[in-house]
Formats: C-alpha cells, sequence, structure tokens
C-alpha cells in the first residue's frame, strides 16, 4: 500500500473521532438543566427562625434571682409584694424550700418593728401551706438575733381568735420557741407555750427537756424544776400528760417574779 494511501486512511478517522466529539457536545449541551435538589437550597430556617425555642424561665428561678436584690437594695415592701403574688397565682412554687425565703425573712428580722414582717403574715392568703414554714422561719430568726418577745409575738398571731394556723403550728416552730424563751430569759412565757405544745399531743425530746429544766433552776424554782424533770419523761405514759399539764397550769397560775 502506498504511503499516500495510509495517509488517506488516518486523516479519515482523525475526522470521525472529531466528528463524533463534536455531536456528543451538542447532545449535552442541549440537555435541561437538572432541577436543583433540596438539599441544594439554603436553608433559610437557620438564617431567620430560631430552630430550638429558648427556655423561658421558671417562676422560682425568676423569684430567687429577685428576691437577694431587693432585699440587698432594702426594697422589702416590694419583695413581700413579689412572694405574696406568687402565692395567689393558679400554680404557685409548690415547695418552701425551693424559693428564697431565708434571705427576705433574714432582712424582715433586722426591722427595728414588726410592720414588714406582720405586712408579709397578713398579705399570704388565709389557710395557705406557706403559712407555717414563714412563720416558723420568722420566729427562728427573731430567737437568733435575740429578740424573743417578737418571735412570741409572731406565734401568738398564729393563734389569734379566728385564725385558721392554731391547727398548723408544728412540732418544730413550738420547739424552737419553747428553747428560745427559756435560753433568752422568758420562763414563764417558754412554759406557756410548752403547756401548748403538749395540748396538741407534741411531745418534748430530750435536749428541749433538760433545756426547760435548766431555765427553772437558773430561775432559783429548785422544786419546780425538779417534778417537772421527774414528770416529763412519763409524759406517754397512762395519766402522764395529764399530770404535766395539771403541774404547768399550777405553774403558771401562781407564777410570781
Amino acid at each position: 500500500m502506498s504511503r499516500i494511501v495510509v495517509k488517506s486512511q488516518m486523516l479519515r478517522k482523525m475526522a470521525i473521532r472529531n466528528a463524533n466529539k463534536t455531536l456528543k457536545w451538542k447532545m449535552n449541551s442541549q440537555k435541561p438543566q437538572a432541577t436543583p435538589s433540596f438539599s441544594t437550597i439554603p436553608n433559610l430556617t437557620h438564617a431567620y427562625l430560631d430552630p430550638k425555642p429558648q427556655t423561658v424561665p421558671s417562676l422560682t428561678h425568676t423569684i430567687n434571682l429577685l428576691l437577694p436584690r431587693l432585699c440587698l437594695s432594702d426594697h422589702l415592701a416590694t419583695a413581700i409584694h413579689l412572694i405574696t403574688a406568687a402565692l395567689t397565682l393558679p400554680n404557685p412554687p409548690h415547695n418552701p424550700d425551693s424559693l428564697s425565703l431565708p434571705i427576705l425573712v433574714h432582712s424582715l428580722t433586722l426591722q427595728p418593728d414588726l410592720k414588714l414582717p406582720m405586712s408579709l403574715l397578713n398579705r399570704i392568703p388565709r389557710g395557705h401551706p406557706y403559712v407555717t414554714p414563714i412563720s416558723t422561719m420568722l420566729i427562728a430568726s427573731f430567737l437568733k438575733k435575740g429578740r424573743p418577745k417578737d418571735a412570741l409575738k409572731v406565734y401568738k398571731w398564729m393563734l389569734r381568735p379566728g385564725s385558721p394556723y392554731d391547727s398548723m403550728v408544728d412540732k418544730s416552730a413550738y420547739g424552737v420557741l419553747v428553747g428560745g424563751l427559756c435560753g433568752g430569759g422568758l420562763v414563764l412565757e417558754g412554759l406557756m407555750v410548752l403547756r401548748d405544745m403538749l395540748r396538741v399531743h407534741l411531745l418534748p425530746g430530750e435536749g428541749l427537756r433538760k433545756r426547760v429544766v435548766g431555765s427553772l433552776l437558773r430561775e432559783a424554782r429548785v422544786r419546780e424544776a425538779m417534778a417537772l424533770d421527774r414528770l416529763l419523761p412519763r409524759v406517754r405514759s397512762d395519766g402522764g400528760l395529764h399530770k404535766v399539764l395539771d403541774l404547768l397550769d399550777n405553774y403558771i397560775g401562781n407564777w410570781s417574779d
């Protein structure tokens, strides 16, 4: 085969390959553009909307943030309004221990009189379960600050005529008050509260018994102290409660400075 023929065949093959490439390019260029998938569309949710709603602070959390600030800035009337307003809501904080009440009670018992502490108590709805713990906290705080007479006034407020709280005084309030009054020199008043405590069948423990007997000894009432020390451990026996109550009635009725 001559060189001319070979060269002619090679040129024809090259022309065919080039024609095929051109045809494929034209066919591809005429195909409709593919519809973009959803995965390629920008996520406008993240740009314009918050995909996770912010957690709303609970009522208890909000109160616990505000109360200390109000107390430290001496806005006690506002703090009282905040607490009492929260207690009147349909779903108030269910547990007094979850609230920062101690700082409010501490601030109230630093006041020179009972105006604000009584304002708090009188604003709480009648029969509300918070009355007992708040009153007990006030009593304990007054006693800790050496103000047994003010603690006794809070107790008497709970037992005032027509009050629904006479059955809501708990053992801790009785025990704290009896011990605080006797330790603070108000022995007669301590015996009166002890009598109230026994009347509702709340019995003093060993520590409280020693506190009462010790206060009588400091008053040089040795005979009374010995009789009470002998009868109190037997208060659970048959007739023991009545004997102790009769003894206390006799002490209180014949008490003289």
